[in-house]
């Protein structure tokens, strides 16, 4: 089982956290950097330059900045000229759209109020009034310009939404479902009315049904993936509800290959293999699609399941179809390795030098390899292979870690700089691992309690802390962690059961008396199904 991203979320209170900024993110830091240093140059040549002023207030705007942008706003319009009203009334709706962002409602009115009496006929100046008063609290003058907006736009679904939006915090959930509802009926191709209706059933506490207007979006036109991210975000803190929705959607049209697809990709990310597995055979057995990363998903599926002969023909498969992906290699690798009990090791390092020659500076395929030779107690070379993916990666946290544990009786200090770089990063998937290493284990414990504290469906925390109280010598409190993890669903048995590779595994924990007895309770989560 690969290191997985969100289980960090939790504890950064953030959508998804890595240990280091992803190459698309970096390319958007840098042209970010670009664009601004064009805003500065222009106004350290031209202080009084209120075009570009407004310029930069915006891109501050966008890159959530807000005081920056605030501040440029507020000095554009000591010198924007009055004859240039329309600049005028954009800067005194950027600011209002700023004062929304932090909050600050009455100060956003104010701004309104002062572009509406400029032009007193727009809708789109009495929609954004109407916006405000909402979050503001005053319903009334909400319901008002919502209603406004009706009645020169009598099918306008946005002030349907709104005036919906007003009546849950009335708390008339019918009258609210209601405009929903007419949205819906007068668009019903139109994405945007399902979303704003999903909006409103989770607001009311039916997620259910929302999920299903999320679906309902991704069929009727195109979204821009929106219907599908917000499915993905649902799964998180109500899975049952969107794969509920799903399988309503499947029972329905049963040659749709999307609904299986998303339904398997969900119950993939939050470790449910065996539900995952029945949705990819179905795909491949009534040819739904014919996809190398099908096979590839099915193979993944199968190799947590330890269903090791049937992951292979799966990963062969989708290397048939796409030879180029490094991860379909590195898959195969772990699949040939426990075909033969663990013990296949020169046909798995085969494997990983077909993967070399496609990417020789893949970190994930040198940290697999430096894996392979310290169970096989070849720490030389394990070394080089750990060091030549940190000489890429200087962050890269299994290495890190691995590297450590070969320095730490020969060379403690090594070892010491190697644990700490990993304990110095609050978003690493390891770092309790690593103030462990560095005898801090009151911290380790501290960083454990926060990890499960937020739990995302399919256990993996538990799973990580589990693991970490093996690591510590502390086996009752494993199980327990491991208890829980199997409880929500925790669905690799390759990991409960078999992986014993350096140094993410149960391995201290199987030795436990009682340890058999309690997989056994939940071989549900490792069935089909």
């Amino acid at each position: 089982m690969k290191t997985k991203l969100f289980i960090l979320s939790c504890l950064l209170g953030c959508a998804v956290t890595v240990t280091a900024q992803s190459s698309d993110a970096v390319f958007k830091d840098k042209i970010t950097q670009a664009v601004m240093k064009v805003y500065n140059d222009q106004m350290a040549k031209n202080p009084n330059d209120y075009n570009t002023l407004f310029a930069r207030a915006n891109q501050y705007y966008y890159n959530g900045d807000y005081g920056y942008a605030l501040g440029d706003v507020d000095r554009a319009l000591t010198i924007t000229p009055a004859k240039d009203e329309e600049m005028v009334q954009e800067l005194y709706i950027l600011r209002a759209r700023i004062h929304d962002a932090m909050g600050d409602y009455t100060a956003e009115l104010a701004d309104l109020q002062t572009v509406q009496a400029m032009n007193p006929t727009s809708l789109a100046i009495t929609d954004l009034m109407a916006k405000a008063n909402l979050n503001g609290g005053d319903l009334v003058k909400a319901e008002e310009g919502f209603n406004s907006i009706l009645r020169t736009e009598p099918l306008n679904y946005d002030a349907m939404y709104g005036l919906a939006q007003v009546e849950v915090k009335r708390g008339n959930q019918q009258a609210a479902i209601d405009h929903v509802d007419k949205a819906c009926q007068l668009f019903t191709a139109e994405p945007q009315v399902y979303l704003n209706r999903a909006d409103i059933w989770n607001q009311i506490g039916q997620p259910e049904s929302a999920a299903q207007d999320y679906i309902n979006a991704m069929c009727v036109g195109n979204d821009q993936g929106r219907g599908m991210q917000a499915l993905v975000d649902m799964s998180n803190t109500n899975y049952d509800a969107a794969m509920t929705a799903l399988g309503n959607s499947i029972e329905k049209t049963p040659r749709i290959g999307t609904f299986y697809y998303l339904r398997a990709a969900l119950a993939m990310n939050h470790l449910h293999y065996g539900q995952a597995l029945k949705d990819y055979r179905a795909i491949i057995d009534n040819a739904l699609y014919d996809e190398a990363d099908i096979y590839y998903n099915a193979a993944v599926c199968q190799y947590e399941l330890t269903q090791y002969d049937d992951a292979l023909l799966n990963i062969d498969k989708a290397i048939a179809k796409d030879p180029n992906q490094i991860d379909y290699y590195l898959q195969k690798s772990l699949i040939e390795l426990y075909r033969g009990r663990g013990n296949n090791y020169q046909t798995a390092m085969d494997v990983l030098n077909t993967a070399a020659s496609i990417n020789p500076q893949s970190v994930e395929m040198l940290t697999t390899k430096a894996s392979l030779l310290l169970a096989q107690d070849k720490g030389s070379e394990a070394l080089t292979y750990l060091n030549a993916a940190l000489n890429v990666n200087p962050d890269a946290e299994d290495a890190l870690m691995m590297r450590g544990k070969m320095h730490k009786y020969s060379n403690s200090s090594a070892a010491q700089v190697d644990f700490e770089r990993v304990a110095a990063n609050n978003s690493s998937a390891l770092r309790g691992f690593a103030l462990h290493e560095l005898g801090r284990d009151s911290e380790a414990n501290q960083w454990c309690q926060q990890l499960v504290g937020n739990v995302v469906p399919g256990g993996e925390a538990y799973y990580y802390a589990a693991a970490l109280m093996g690591e510590m010598g502390k086996v009752s409190q494993g199980i327990d962690y491991l208890k829980n993890a199997l409880s929500i669903g925790f669905g690799s048995l390759q990991e409960v059961n078999v992986n014993k590779l350096p140094y993410l595994n149960l391995a201290t924990l199987r030795g436990y008396a009682g340890f058999r007895d309690i997989v056994d309770q939940y071989q549900s989560n490792f069935q089909e199904r």
